[in-house]
């Protein structure tokens, strides 16, 4: 004889809960409950033991010029790689895992039955989705944590419910859960949270200098903020992208076109980049390069809707990554010892780099250069003299070098 649901209600979970779960034709109105936001990355505190272990490898390895500027450097540079190489399989990744996650829940709702081993079958295919996320996005998206946060709270939901035979509840939990999952997996949502072409993610925070300026802006409480940051961002292997947390869409394509535009002013603006910089490039060694260019855009509330970065002024950073580091110092003793020549060395935010200048396009450039471990850094090339230059530092105030 098949039990009903008057008989569950008194047996709960001991012998689970019969009928079809997806049925929809309950006539019991619950409580809405919200979906959170994409929750940001927590730093955690490090091991005092690691860092005792840390700093002995330290003292034992060779030195690393600029050190800590290189381990800044390797976070920038990695991202923008990340994006460049590995970002569609991991997105695919994400997506196809979070497909299979609906799918078991919707089974679980279609089964005939409801007990502990429904509820634990939800229960895998949810961990399994975290851990896929985790390990695909997870140090570049805040996705993972939001996903664990969210995803516990309809399992404790529908277990609670379970335990008191109420099916109908149970069946609306898990409802829930799926059209959860489905949201975060829609390509909407991937445009606009975990797009690889406007990234407000972990590339915006590592290039951003997000350091108030204590004589401009002021929040509501009356505390200093930081001057909002926009980047274009080129790899070596053709991505381009823009990293941005502001609130505008930028029509313009990174480093290409913008709908109705006669001229492409995106394609313009990369050709000079490589103007610019081919001169202080030496490929032997080199893995890859990346171009930074970073604009001095307005607070967020004076930002027009049709915000066009080259409106503003910008300053350009080449970044190349060699081998190792004795093949960065070979790469600049050999532009040293050609194309480039050096003039002393000045500040350039916290740390001292070389004060070069090389001929570009038929014309003198000057900019500045550093080493920072396997990176070679070249920033702010201009016809303009160092010493010339006046009232040129606003983009550079928005993007960590710059900070003191």
């Amino acid at each position: 004889m098949e039990l009903t649901r008057r008989a569950l209600l008194g047996t709960a979970t001991a012998l689970g809960l019969t009928g079809c779960l997806g049925s929809g034709d309950s006539n019991v109105a619950y409580p809405d409950t919200g979906t959170p936001t994409d929750a940001a990355l927590a730093d955690t505190a490090p091991d005092p033991a690691a860092v005792d272990e840390e700093e002995a490898v330290q003292q034992t390895e060779p030195s690393v010029p600029n050190r800590r500027l290189a381990t800044e450097v390797g976070r920038v540079y990695g991202e923008i790689e990340w994006f460049a190489t590995d970002y569609d399989d991991a997105i695919h990744a994400y997506q196809r895992t979070l497909g299979n996650t609906m799918a078991t829940v919707e089974r679980v709702r279609d089964a005939a039955e409801f007990d502990a081993n429904s509820l634990g079958l939800v229960r895998r295919a949810t961990d399994r989705a975290v851990a896929t996320a985790e390990a695909e996005l997870g140090g570049h998206f805040g996705i993972p944590g939001q996903m664990r946060e969210e995803i516990d709270r309809h399992v404790a939901t529908t277990r609670r419910f379970a335990d008191r035979g109420d099916l109908d509840r149970v069946d609306e939990e898990l409802e829930r859960l799926h059209d959860y999952l489905g949201g975060i997996r829609n390509d909407l949502f991937v445009r606009r949270v975990l797009s690889d072409r406007q990234i407000d993610a972990t590339l915006y925070r590592n290039l951003h200098d997000g350091t108030p300026d204590g004589d401009d802006d002021t929040d509501d409480d009356g505390d200093d903020e930081a001057d909002p940051g926009l980047f274009e961002v080129h790899h070596s292997t053709g991505y381009s992208g823009y990293a941005y947390a502001g609130p505008r869409y930028i029509e313009r394509d990174p480093f290409d076109d913008a709908p109705g535009d006669d001229e492409n002013t995106g394609q313009e603006l990369l050709a000079r980049q490589r103007l610019q910089f081919e001169p202080p490039g030496e490929a032997t060694d080199r893995t890859g390069f990346a171009y930074v260019v970073s604009y001095a855009v307005p607070d967020e509330d004076d930002q027009p809707s049709n915000l066009d970065p080259l409106d503003y002024p910008y300053t350009s950073l080449f970044v190349q990554q060699y081998d190792d580091v004795s093949a960065a110092t070979d790469a600049v003793e050999t532009l040293l010892d050609t194309a480039v020549s050096q003039e002393g060395r000045s500040s350039f935010g916290r740390d001292r780099w070389r004060r070069v200048y090389y001929r570009a396009d038929g014309d003198v450039t000057y900019a500045y250069l550093i080493q920072a471990g396997p990176f070679v850094l070249v920033a702010a090339p201009s016809e303009v003299a160092w010493e010339e230059r006046v009232d040129w530092t606003a983009p550079l105030d928005r993007l960590w070098l710059w900070r003191p």
